[in-house]
């Protein structure tokens, strides 16, 4: 089937503004400096002097770059002209799909929400019918409202994603399989789509403008427990699929069965639902519980022995988890997201160190544990990164 522009429905749609050959590399620049001048550019990265300006002038021109006087750079005789990036210039769409819900943004250029819309969608439906009407929902309260213009959409998807960043290749908790992500909201929203697993994105917002870490694991519990890596600065695509699954990681030996179809997984026991069953066992109530499972246990002491071992079962089989990741791979900060947002400082302190109890002793001091920089934003500002990192941050040097 062909749309209205002659392309057809599964073909990608391309960034009606597309960039020179190092447009790219000066926002990237200019993102993280911000005051370079051109010639300090020029310094920074080898380019003569004639390409960085040719590079400067379209970004100057769509009103992306702006001048701002002297630059920042130390400099003798007459001072060169600094530049910065004007985030609010463009805008991408940030859509975090969940389980029946999904939470959706604008977001500037230095990842700022604008705007955001919160809305359901039936988990009866299948994938197509449910991406159309997320689709439809974000065109209308969005994407036709903007003030900005908007370049590309980025979705957080529940579950690994293909090569191309097009397809959601397994969601276990929406019972989805190849669910044709990009090419639905490309087809209604008329945006170029990016798609990339939702915690892996979450990392690389943190990486980009939140903690801004090196290297930086991403725990997101809340349906599931997912694991997002960035490991030098770039997101990390781990095996066949590009996903670590952490949230499958057994840690209770013949345990629950999970959805996956194993049993014992960390999901079983450190995800929401299945913090809010260890609290009815334990006796407390509905209404209390429906308030939020974590604010339940989020003291350092209880006059209820029963909520007091959900509270340390809990703490321990999370840190479990967490410490596998730092044996494995030795992450100079794990952020914790999700129903983890707003855990209180002791409660933090008591999983960092339940965490260090179980990591190998060299790398017990090599890592901290931090709340997400975005809260409740964490999946809309993540799946928006992925778009500006596609579409506005790209460099095409090679």
């Amino acid at each position: 089937m062909s749309t209205a522009t002659g392309r057809t429905a599964a073909e990608p749609i391309r960034p009606r503004t597309g960039g020179g050959r190092y447009e790219g590399l000066v926002l990237t620049l200019l993102r993280t400096q911000p005051g370079l001048s051109r010639s300090g550019i020029s310094e920074l990265t080898g380019l003569s002097p004639t390409t960085v300006t040719k590079a400067v002038a379209p970004l100057l021109e769509r009103g992306y770059v702006a001048e701002t006087g002297a630059g920042v750079e130390p400099r003798i005789g007459r001072p060169a002209i600094g530049l910065r990036l004007v985030p609010e210039a463009v805008a991408v769409c940030g859509v975090h799909l969940g389980v029946g819900t999904v939470r959706a943004a604008l977001v500037d250029a230095l990842g700022h929400p604008q705007r955001t819309i919160t809305f359901d969608f039936s988990e009866r439906q299948d994938a197509r019918s449910a991406l159309g009407e997320v689709a439809e929902r974000i065109r209308a309260e969005l994407l036709d409202t903007a003030g900005a213009e908007v370049l590309a959409i980025g979705v957080g998807a529940p579950g690994p994603v293909d090569a191309e960043h097009r397809v959601n290749l397994l969601s276990v908790n929406l019972g989805w399989r190849d669910a044709p992500v990009a090419e639905v909201l490309e087809r209604v929203c008329d945006r170029p789509v990016t798609t990339d697993h939702n915690v892996r994105a979450m990392a690389l917002a943190e990486s980009r403008f939140g903690h801004q870490a090196r290297d930086i694991a991403f725990v997101h519990a809340k349906t599931g427990v997912g694991l997002g890596l960035v490991l030098k600065g770039e997101p990390f695509f781990g095996g066949h699929h590009g996903v670590s699954e952490l949230g499958h990681v057994q840690v209770v030996a013949d345990g629950e069965r999970c959805p996956c179809g194993a049993r014992g997984c960390l999901e079983t026991v450190a995800a929401e639902p299945a913090l809010a069953r260890s609290l009815r066992q334990a006796g407390v109530s509905d209404a209390t519980i429906d308030a939020g499972p974590l604010a339940v246990i989020d003291r350092a002491s209880f006059p209820e022995a029963a909520v007091a071992e959900v509270r340390a079962r809990f703490l321990a089989q999370l840190a479990v988890g967490l410490a596998n990741v730092v044996n494995l791979l030795n992450p100079e900060l794990i952020v914790v997201g999700g129903i983890l947002a707003n855990a209180s400082d002791v409660f933090l302190t008591d999983l960092t160190t339940a965490t260090r109890e179980r990591v190998f002793p060299l790398l017990r001091d090599s890592f901290r544990v931090r709340r997400t920089s975005f809260g409740e934003n964490a999946g809309t500002v993540g799946a928006a990164a992925t778009a500006l990192e596609a579409y506005f941050y790209a460099s095409t040097t090679d």
